[in-house]
């Protein structure tokens, strides 16, 4: 188990007994799985490493990467899995372990069912419902409320990807599990013109909350998008933002929180090492924003470490101390008590 050290721990010591309430609100299942967990099913489902990749080399982030693109090198494998059932069973029960021993009361996992169906090689309707038993069971286990985020990946694709999604959510009877959808993906890349059209349709015609992907990668101009085009109610990191006093105004004015990922900011150079985060500038102008942890696997660091973290960026012990509020009111999910 991945404690808030950071270290693998035994099922029967978390290192994180003692710490209070938290919520995740920003977390990719996938990237989200202890790295034991990741080799012993590469290793059970006999999975042919990408040439020149390097498990003990690629798979783990534990210092600044070059680009955004050489952060993302562990998906090279990350997307090849699970090709079994009961190995989605297995990865949510070992991501949801760890997300409880960081205190995590409740939890918005992120994941791509159209690559699940895929590996699966069964219909989207199929991988979303084997993705809600999985994670629900893992989640009860722990004894943690459980979202589910429907990602869609930016690309020529994206409104084929998000109707097929949403379709896939239709046949199952529109569960309760799915509470949003989010835009992930490389931020240069063109979309479809239609593809925010889709999302405020499926916001306003299912009650979805919205989540995008946008100032990640220094283009402060896609968190404007984000709000104005595609009807965010969250922005999956900002931090370009910071450096757009207008776009700041805008963010607080229509109260769309920032999901601040500290750990994952610096390590993927979001936030270059010689400038400050953005986070003081968010609470200055009065950005709502939650702190949570991207992709804890690959990190080796959980929520409680990016909380910490958060505070060496200049928060205070009272700022921190809203988070769990915080995640309460801008959450997808209903009746958080």
């Amino acid at each position: 188990m991945l404690g808030v050290s950071g270290e693998e721990e035994g099922q029967d010591g978390p290192a994180s007994a003692s710490v209070g309430s938290r919520a995740e609100l920003h977390v990719h299942l996938n990237g989200a799985i202890p790295a034991s967990t990741v080799k012993d099913i590469l290793a059970d489902e006999t999975t042919v490493l990408p040439q020149g990749f390097e498990i003990e080399r690629d798979l783990l982030r534990r210092i600044r990467s070059k680009s955004l693109a050489a952060y993302l090198t562990p998906w090279q494998i990350l997307r090849l899995f699970p090709r079994k059932r009961e190995n989605l069973d297995r990865l949510c029960v070992a991501a949801l372990a760890n997300l409880a021993a960081n205190g995590v009361r409740f939890v918005e996992l992120r994941s791509s069912v159209l690559y699940l169906a895929t590996l699966q090689k069964c219909s989207p309707t199929q991988a979303l419902e084997r993705l809600i038993e999985s994670t629900g069971d893992a989640a009860q286990r722990q004894g943690i409320r459980r979202g589910l985020i429907l990602t869609v990946t930016r690309g020529d694709y994206g409104a084929i990807a998000l109707a097929t999604l949403l379709q896939a959510y239709q046949d199952l009877g529109e569960p309760d599990d799915v509470v949003g959808l989010d835009l992930a993906g490389d931020e240069e890349m063109a979309y479809p013109a239609q593809l925010p059209s889709l999302f405020r349709q499926a916001k306003d015609r299912f009650g979805l909350g919205i989540t995008i992907h946008a100032g990640e990668t220094g283009r402060a101009e896609n968190v404007r998008s984000a709000i104005e085009l595609f009807g965010a109610n969250r922005i999956g990191h900002g931090t370009a933002a910071g450096k757009d006093p207008d776009l700041m105004e805008l963010l607080a004015k229509e109260n769309v929180c920032v999901e601040v990922c500290p750990i994952s900011n610096r390590l993927t150079g979001a936030v270059p090492a010689e400038e400050a985060h953005p986070l003081q500038e968010f609470r200055r102008h009065g950005v709502p924003f939650v702190i949570c942890s991207d992709n804890p696997g690959i990190h080796q660091r959980g929520l409680v470490d990016d909380h910490a973290a958060a505070m060496a960026e200049g928060l205070s012990v009272g700022d921190m101390r809203h988070q769990f509020e915080m995640a309460k009111r801008y959450s997808f999910m209903e009746s958080l008590a």
